[in-house]
């Protein structure tokens, strides 16, 4: 080991073994892969139980689309601070409290009694789901070497993709066998207490120097190509400073473009395919599920691509103008099974550009502020999306071609940054 790599090691009282190299990395991307996948569910059983809570009387369609956009507004505001205090106390510390904080407040939405209710439940959901989200790049900027991290990246993306796969089938089950569309949000809450608090304690660290199960073989191959990362930069990155990098407001824009479509079809496919399309609440869940399956499989393909190809903005790219076609002509057919294959691509086009952006942004900021990047573009990103997501829930006639003139905007800001590139 070199002698950067024992300085580390004694700074964090560590025994690093000598023996044969692990390969701990990839599981501690598995148990970033299950936070994220919790974090979704408890984000999206609002769009299937969301119905039953009108037809129960508890609250109203306009009130429901302002409780999901103010969501989306507080996520984002929650992303920027929640950045910043990882790269100042720490990604775990950050990821217990935020964790702790959600899955209270995913109870809260469990007995809530009116649309005032709600609205508050979802602001205050948003605070604490918010912070979570810029900690996996900053867990993914130490723990894994450059050449890896598109990979690393599809695994905790892996979350956002299953979570609405699990979510159709899982949270309409449990609405249909209890009789009541409170119960996901108890089962989603004491899941969140219960099991996932004791794994983050005992197996999330901010570094690989810090886990007792990764040895010095493995640590010095995440470390191998250090001298060619952009954490040699002395430069102090600042918010003032991110705001005034061209880069990171091209990126932003091409995140923003495909984010709007994701977030749009994430909230709002169930009341779409029952008020436009007049499916039931069965084949709604079925259906919906659909999008998220071919968003698992182009998240795979794209980080093995991306990652063999050093290339993330082309793809990126590519990904967004598909998205903007699909949702396009998906929502311009009359055919049904033809529209959902369509509108599935769109979203699925997520899995295309995820991986590919996350690893530009860790590309583009050294660790020590990486949560930082990582906030404010994701922070801003929602924010963005929120307006999109709140027009669609008004009238899908203004929203759907607003997003897709968005997905346009963002693939020609990804084109350019692969010009630059990224």
């Amino acid at each position: 080991m070199n002698a950067i790599n024992k300085k580390e090691s004694n700074q964090y009282n560590v025994k690093l073994d000598t023996g044969t190299k692990t390969n701990f990395r990839w599981w501690f991307a598995v148990v970033l892969w299950f936070l994220l996948l919790v974090s979704y569910i408890d984000r999206t059983n609002i769009s299937i139980a969301g119905p039953f809570m009108i037809k129960s009387g508890v609250v109203t369609p306009a009130m429901l689309a302002l409780a999901n956009s103010l969501f989306l507004f507080m996520y984002g505001l929650s992303n920027i601070f929640g950045g910043y205090l990882s790269d100042k106390f720490g990604a775990k510390k950050i990821a217990i409290f935020a964790l702790t904080w959600w899955s209270v407040m995913t109870l809260f939405t469990g007995i809530i009694w009116s649309s005032l209710a709600l609205v508050f439940s979802r602001v205050l959901l948003g605070l604490g789901e918010g912070m979570h989200w810029p900690l996996n790049s900053k867990w993914v900027k130490a723990w894994f070497p450059q050449h890896e991290r598109a990979r690393a990246n599809m695994f905790w993306e892996f979350g956002l993709t299953m979570g609405p796969i699990i979510a159709g089938p899982f949270i309409t089950y449990l609405i249909v066998s209890s009789g009541t569309w409170k119960t996901p949000f108890i089962v989603m809450a004491l899941v969140g207490l219960i099991v996932m608090i004791p794994i983050i304690l005992f197996f999330i660290k901010d570094r690989p120097e810090q886990s007792k199960y990764v040895s010095s073989a493995e640590l010095e191959y995440i470390n191998a190509d250090k001298e060619k990362d952009d954490d040699n930069n002395p430069e102090k990155v600042t918010v003032g400073s991110i705001l005034k990098k061209g880069d990171f407001w091209l990126l932003l824009l091409n995140w923003s473009g495909m984010a709007t479509i994701f977030y749009g079809i994430l909230f709002w496919l169930p009341s779409y395919l029952q008020e436009v399309r007049h499916l039931s609440v069965k084949m709604t869940g079925i259906w919906y599920m659909l999008p998220y399956i071919m968003m698992t499989v182009c998240i795979i393909l794209t980080a093995f691509a991306s990652d063999r190809f050093m290339k993330r903005s082309i793809f990126a790219s590519i990904g967004t103008f598909v998205a903007g076609i699909g949702l396009l002509l998906g929502t311009h057919t009359n055919n049904l099974v033809i529209a959902m294959i369509l509108i599935s691509i769109s979203s699925a086009m997520n899995g295309v550009v995820l991986p590919t952006v996350w690893s530009s942004l860790q590309k583009m900021f050294p660790s020590r502020n990486v949560g930082a990047g990582a906030g404010l573009l994701n922070g801003l990103e929602n924010i963005i999306a929120a307006v999109g997501t709140y027009i669609l829930g008004i009238s899908f006639n203004i929203g759907f071609p607003y997003l897709i003139i968005f997905a346009f905007v963002g693939g020609i800001s990804g084109l350019i940054l692969a010009k630059k590139g990224y």
